[in-house]
């Protein structure tokens, strides 16, 4: 394995976990509970609805020019400028084309409205996450990971005065909360803007209809990849806003404990955005590619099982504590069920980047094809008898369906061989976790639930050294470094 890597995964979720936390437990489960199940049930809709079609504004950009940096410094500054200008026009038509989606859907003029404000926000973050790629691609992997959680830390700090300072959150609206964002975004922007500057020298964007049919030739492949995932993934929010006639009550309910699966999907993407520059620089030397596959499959596999066994065993405590105003069971409920799903999905973005590396784009997108429809025949199903239960019972099997595909395609392609030692070395860490759980589920009191949660946490590490899933060594110098 190599170190590069391991060092900075390490170091991307350690500032993550230091950050993104105190957002999600403290600022954004507070305004959800602020705004109640209805309000913020209506944002979760329309917000899963611009999110299916943001691929409009990138069309699979971003992880073309991603493989094509990490291959070619030079590159950078022949695609920047060019791309810009790209960008800008794709983001009008994501723009246009959202816009009429809405109205064709029924959307009401306060919808519209908030559609719009949530689809520039989508734009920003799309231009953030191309600009993005140019850091992470050209080698500077720890600078892009403390740009990760700027964002985060400007929202804590502008909607902690919102909510906290500001008439203490009783003025609080949807559309303070949707400011904030585009506040944030904005700033962000301007400042990996600045970084890719820096890194290309002095440009003028511009527009070049030849390389721009170039670019979005070769990188529809990856487009339609994304859309894919966009729909499975997104469309269960949406489908409970808009079948249910109940004031998107369910969707409310349903977004409280997706909020955690969000957050937890962070994980695997995180570890995507740093795997794939690096997968595809080994792509022609299959011994150090055999290493990265391998340790980056044992390292996410155990933050996973490490975080589903501890939020598994205090979600009601959890719950409790970001939810004040409005926990109810459902949501307890809803939560283990999105755990069961994450396991699957935080493997699934690391053989999806896999293939992204290795082009091999359609045999994945057929994969996904199927369970997009697996999602919807299942949502069509579920949801009007369920509501948000049945929304999260196809979430797993859509999930659990997608990971068994990628994986099965990787060992075809990679020829990955099956090793009977890691499996049980796999399959050893997960069961003593879950009897280590059993000894705290038993024995815990539960009224210092965080301290457990934390020494729970640090006992899953200790297992995870144990069995070996992640060595002191691979911290050591190789000969034979990533390029960077």
């Amino acid at each position: 394995m190599k170190r590069e890597f391991l060092i900075n995964i390490v170091f991307l979720i350690l500032i993550n976990f230091l950050v993104k936390p105190v957002y999600i437990f403290f600022i954004e489960s507070r305004v959800q509970d602020t705004l109640g199940p209805n309000e913020y049930g209506l944002y979760f809709g329309v917000f899963n609805f611009a999110m299916m079609l943001q691929i409009l504004a990138d069309l699979g950009i971003q992880n073309f020019n991603s493989t094509a940096v990490s291959r070619d410094h030079s590159l950078l500054r022949l695609y920047l400028p060019k791309i810009l200008g790209l960008k800008a026009g794709l983001s009008l038509i994501y723009l246009i084309a959202g816009l009429t989606g809405a109205l064709l859907i029924g959307y009401s003029s306060g919808s519209i409205i908030i559609f719009i404000w949530v689809s520039i926000n989508f734009v920003l973050m799309s231009f953030i996450l191309y600009l993005r790629t140019n850091i992470s691609a050209t080698g500077h992997y720890r600078l892009d990971s403390l740009i990760s959680v700027v964002d985060k830390i400007l929202l804590i700090m502008i909607l902690g005065w919102m909510l906290f300072v500001r008439n203490s959150g009783s003025s609080f609206s949807l559309y303070d909360f949707i400011l904030a964002q585009t506040i944030a975004y904005s700033l962000v922007f301007v400042m990996v803007l600045g970084i890719n500057f820096s890194l290309a020298g002095m440009i003028r964007i511009s527009f070049d209809l030849t390389l721009s049919k170039d670019i979005i030739q070769k990188s529809l492949p990856f487009s339609l990849v994304i859309i894919l995932m966009s729909l499975y993934n997104r469309m269960d929010g949406f489908m409970l806003e808009r079948m249910l006639d109940d004031k998107a009550y369910e969707a409310g309910i349903y977004a409280a404990s997706f909020r955690i699966y969000d957050a937890l999907n962070m994980v695997g993407y995180l570890f995507a955005v740093l795997l794939l520059p690096m997968f595809s620089s080994l792509m022609h030397s299959k011994k150090e590619l055999d290493k990265l596959i391998r340790t980056g499959h044992n390292l996410i596999l155990s933050a996973s099982v490490a975080l589903i066994a501890g939020i598994g065993l205090y979600a009601n405590e959890i719950m409790s504590m970001m939810y004040p105003n409005h926990m109810e069971n459902s949501y307890v409920n809803l939560m283990y069920l999105l755990l069961a799903s994450f396991f699957a999905t935080s493997l699934s973005y690391h053989y999806g980047t896999l293939l992204t590396a290795a082009k091999a784009l359609r045999s994945m997108n057929r994969i996904l094809f199927v369970g997009v429809g697996i999602n919807l025949v299942l949502n069509t199903i579920f949801i009007p008898r369920f509501g948000a239960m049945g929304a999260a019972i196809t979430t797993i099997g859509t999930q659990f369906f997608v990971l068994g595909g990628q994986y099965l395609l990787s060992i075809r392609i990679f020829d990955i061989k099956f090793n009977f030692r890691l499996f049980f070395r796999r399959t050893g860490f997960i069961l003593s976790v879950g009897i280590l759980g059993l000894v705290f589920l038993k024995f815990g009191g539960k009224s210092e639930w965080l301290v457990e949660l934390i020494i729970f946490e640090l006992l899953v590490f200790l297992v995870m050294l144990g069995f070996g899933l992640m060595k002191w060594k691979d911290f050591r110098r190789e000969q034979k470094l990533l390029n960077r």
